[in-house]
């Protein structure tokens, strides 16, 4: 049985409405919702002023005999002190929810919960609150403008740029020594990473962020070092006799492609290798009879895109990431330079240095993978425009300009050329850009 709040009424627990007053009934509930502070002040500001007339008294001690006969067969609810029926409007007392659906409240995380009144704690004052979901950054939606791709300029490209530069430092005013920095995408936050004497450059990131191959003279020759993100615990990864050059990790953070020398005398050669990244053997991923250069993985892992001196000129190939497979996609007089793959594994990115046209400037481009769809990116006006790199998401390139002051400056565009912002400023040459995963 369940008795009604409002008359006090016998009713089945199978009747949603009172048999007498036809008032909505509430269910016994197991474990009911604490009530949220909110309700509770209103509680309070609708208690009612108490009137003892005779007849009400009578009324009164009626409802608590037959509430405390409901308590001892179990049927009361558990919000109520013993002897109030739910629904009395007794001072103080906060009716228990009915079965009626309503928009649950849920405490913001780490919001202490509210007690429930009667276990001896006292409700908070203010109200609890209520959670709202975590805004996801907006994905630029493309438009066709002059048949130029124009992109979101509100959002704000993330992460840092590492580079090289021979800009002057304090005690050598040198420029002969380049140091490898970094800087935000917004061109604040400038940190010098390396400070020794003689050549620090060509840095690549490790996928997680946290550290930075780069290429260093420090010992002697050029080769392949590993340091903290922020420059810290440098150490020697390679001792190749010939020096070694143009680094690049792989995705899975296992490995770090490079060109080495090989050969002596007369036959010497750079060809692609790789070494683990924690250090180990390096191994020789190719054995060809031209010069190679700037390795750089897919996005997948599975192939390697680089540049091979072919005759005069240099042309962009792709292997499998074994050094099998190995196949040229460019062929046109002109040198193809530093390629890199966009980062949905789909177009490369590459720089242009042309041979025998004097007075042509390097050009920014991009295509296929095999080698279709070739388009500009910059334009000829704008002085020479070279190592392209994409930011992770694909919607950034970073690259290295002379276009203002006649020195190279870290840049940074979207894929179609617009929205060109110019993040070093120094009157020394920073050039050979990496984005940060």
């Amino acid at each position: 049985m369940i008795y009604c709040g409002k008359c006090g009424a016998q009713n089945s627990e199978q009747s949603e409405r009172c048999v007498s007053c036809g008032a909505p009934l509430s269910l016994p509930m197991e474990d009911p919702e604490p009530p949220t502070p909110s309700d509770l002040g209103a509680a309070v500001r609708r208690r009612p002023r108490m009137r003892t007339p005779s007849v009400a008294v009578a009324v009164l001690l009626c409802l608590v005999a037959i509430s405390a006969f409901a308590m001892s067969q179990g049927l009361g609810g558990r919000n109520g002190p013993q002897g109030s029926p739910p629904g009395s409007g007794a001072p103080g007392v906060v009716p228990p929810r009915t079965m009626t659906p309503t928009t649950a409240r849920l405490a913001a995380p780490g919001t202490p919960t509210t007690p429930r009144p009667g276990a001896g704690a006292t409700a908070p004052t203010t109200p609890e609150a209520t959670p709202t979901a975590s805004p996801t950054a907006p994905r630029p939606t493309p438009t066709r403008h002059r048949g130029r791709t124009v992109l979101n300029p509100s959002v704000v490209p993330l992460g840092r740029i590492a580079f090289a530069s021979n800009r002057a430092k304090p005690g050598r005013d040198s420029m002969d020594n380049f140091d490898v920095y970094s800087v935000r995408t917004d061109g604040t936050g400038l940190v010098r990473l390396t400070g020794e004497p003689g050549y620090d450059g060509q840095p690549t990131w490790a996928p997680t962020g946290q550290q930075i191959a780069f290429v260093s003279d420090r010992t002697g020759s050029r080769q392949l070092w590993v340091m903290g993100a922020d420059g810290s615990s440098p150490h020697e990864l390679t001792n190749v006799p010939g020096g070694v050059g143009t680094p690049d990790w792989s995705p899975d953070g296992r490995y770090i492609a490079f060109a080495a020398v090989v050969g002596d005398g007369d036959g010497l050669l750079s060809n692609l290798f790789k070494v683990p990244a924690r250090g180990g053997k390096v191994v020789r991923l190719t054995h060809a009879s031209m010069n190679q250069l700037a390795p750089a993985w897919s996005p997948d892992g599975m192939r390697i895109v680089f540049m091979g001196l072919v005759g005069e000129y240099w042309q962009i190939f792709v292997m499998d990431a074994d050094g099998s497979n190995v196949h040229q996609i460019t062929y046109d007089a002109a040198n193809h330079r530093y390629p890199r793959w966009m980062p949905d594994g789909h177009r490369i990115v590459y720089s242009t240095l042309p041979g025998d046209v004097k007075g042509q400037p390097a050009e920014i481009f991009m295509m296929n993978p095999d080698g279709s769809n070739v388009h500009q990116i910059t334009e000829f006006t704008e002085g020479d425009n070279m190592r392209p790199f994409p930011s992770p998401d694909g919607r950034y390139l970073a690259f290295n300009s002379d276009r203002r002051d006649h020195n190279y400056e870290i840049y940074i565009m979207r894929p179609d050329g617009s929205e060109v912002i110019r993040l070093t400023r120094t009157l020394g040459d920073d050039w050979q850009p990496a984005w940060s995963p």
